[in-house]
Formats: C-alpha cells, structure tokens, sequence
C-alpha cells in the first residue's frame, strides 16, 4: 500500500509542479497587462496548463490517504485543494472573458489564490508559492 501512495505521489508531483509554476508564471503578464497568457493557460490542454493541473492536483492529494476506507472529500489534503481550485475558478472566469481591462482584477484573485495554494502545497509536501517562484 505504501509503494503505492509514494508512485502516485512521485507521478504526479511533476505534473502538479509544472502546472503551478506556468500558474504563478501569469503574474508578469497581468502585471504587463495582457491577459493572453491567461487565457492559453485556462483553455489549452496539456502538462503545465490548468486542465492538467486540476486533474493531477486533486489525484496528489487523494494519494496523501492513510487508509483505503477514508472517503477522498475527509482528507485534509483534499479539502486544501478545492478550496484553492475555487479561488483558482475566479481567475479562470476572468482569464475566459479575455479582455485586458480586467487584468487587475485577475492579477488580484491570482494573488488571492496564491494563500490557499500554500495551504495545499503544505498538505502535499510541495514547496511554497516563494519557493517556487
């Protein structure tokens, strides 16, 4: 049971990582004040992309189970993450609409979501947001 929680863990560390790091890397675009990068972010398929990123986070956290009997939605982990992927639902609204005016308001949710990131990469044994930067 253990080698198998640690092979999840490893498998999906990397998708998790890239995808968080493409996440923080939006901050120089909005900040700039293109919401390009945004919306390729939001709407592209692939490691590194949002899409990815929601399936292999919430597969890492599922992975942090001490017991085959625990429901998925009690694990702490779990909970670290949806609450980071609704802060993540805002901006993603936002990124959606495209348009470049509301890039202080999507550089404001990103910022917003960047504390329950740390939550969740605490619960994940992953780097924080600094460390990732």
């Amino acid at each position: 049971m253990y080698s198998l929680r640690l092979s999840a863990k490893q498998r999906y560390n990397k998708r998790v990582t890239a995808g968080i790091s493409a996440l923080l890397a939006l901050e120089s675009s909005l900040d700039s004040g293109s919401m390009g990068a945004s919306q390729v972010y939001f709407t592209s398929e692939g490691e590194g992309t949002w899409e990815d990123l929601s399936a292999a986070g919430y597969l890492l956290s599922n992975a942090f189970r001490r017991n085959s009997t625990a429901a998925p939605d009690s694990l702490p982990s779990v909970k670290k993450w949806k609450a980071f992927a609704a802060d993540i639902a805002v901006l993603e609204k936002i990124a959606k609409k495209g348009k470049d005016k509301d890039c202080a308001s999507a550089l404001a949710a990103l910022k917003k979501a960047e504390a329950s990131l740390d939550a969740y990469l605490d619960a994940v044994e992953l780097p924080s947001v600094d460390e990732m930067k």
